[in-house]
Parts: C-alpha cells; structure tokens; sequence
C-alpha cells in the first residue's frame, strides 16, 4: 500500500513552518538562511535597491542615446534598455525575497524596516551617481534611521 503524501506548494513552503516541511528534499535551503526572516528581508533590500539603481543607470543611458526619439517608442526604447531589463528582474527578485519575510514575520515590523532602503539608494546614488545629497535630504534620511533605531529598541520594562 502506499500511503497519500499531502500536496506541498510554494504557499506552503512560505507560510508553514520549517518544522512541517523537514520531509521534503529540498526543505533544508528553505530551513536554512532564506528560511530566516532576516536573511530574506535582507536579500530583499539588497535586490530591491540594486534593482533601483539598475533601472536608474539605465534610463540615464537611454536618455543619452534616445534623446530624439520621444512618445511611446522612447520609453519603449528606454524600458528595452538591458540595464533597465535587468534591474526589473532584480528587482523581482527582491520581491520574491520580500514575500519569504513577510510569510515569517509581521509586516508591521517589516515594512518600517524597509525604509533602510531609502537610507541605501540615497547613500549609493551620491557615489555612483554624484547625486547632490542637500541638508533637507541628509536630515530626512537621519530621521529614518532615528525612527528605525526607535522602532526596533526593547523598552527595559517589556524584557523584565
């Protein structure tokens, strides 16, 4: 005889815990560090942001090759570009690291969490792009982080 295995889906695997899924083959990645929430939070943000930036570098060459061409076959042009290609799919990506997270963890925890985004696109287009970064903008994303570092504090009463 032999016996009825229940169905086993990518829902399951986001949404049930490491333990009921310790049978399948292929469990022990989804165990291991993308089975931890902040590994694939993590991944999220780093795919996110590069995805970001991708897209940016390359609207900013399509711009310089496409500046005659204007309506839809410009920004058909400019979403062909393969720079822009590749920061969809990264970004993509992110999301899909995005929806392990949030099948882990609360996304009121979460999604305050991912404004450490806004911190790294800011940080990374002053290097790579030479984007001026005003006081105005340096003193929002100080907020940010402010506003993290407050959120995620343990109140000394709560841990007594």
């Amino acid at each position: 005889m032999t016996s009825i295995e229940p169905e086993t889906n990518a829902a399951t695997l986001l949404t049930e815990p490491p333990e009921a899924t310790a049978a399948l083959p292929f469990s022990r990645g989804v165990r291991g560090l993308i089975g931890r929430w902040w590994v694939a939070f993590a991944a999220s943000s780093v795919f996110v942001v590069s995805g970001h930036l991708l897209i940016k570098a390359g609207l900013n060459s399509a711009s310089v090759h496409v500046s005659s061409s204007t309506g839809p076959m410009g920004v058909l042009h400019s979403v062909l570009d393969p720079q822009v290609v590749a920061g969809l799919l990264v970004y993509f990506l992110g999301s899909i690291c995005w929806m392990i997270a949030v099948a882990q963890k609360e996304i009121s925890f979460l999604y305050p969490l991912s404004s450490v985004n806004y911190v790294l696109v800011v940080v990374i287009s002053y290097v790579w792009f030479a984007e001026t970064i005003t006081l105005q903008r340096a003193s929002g994303v100080c907020l940010i982080v402010l506003g993290m570092v407050l959120m995620n504090r343990r109140s000394r009463r709560t841990e007594a």
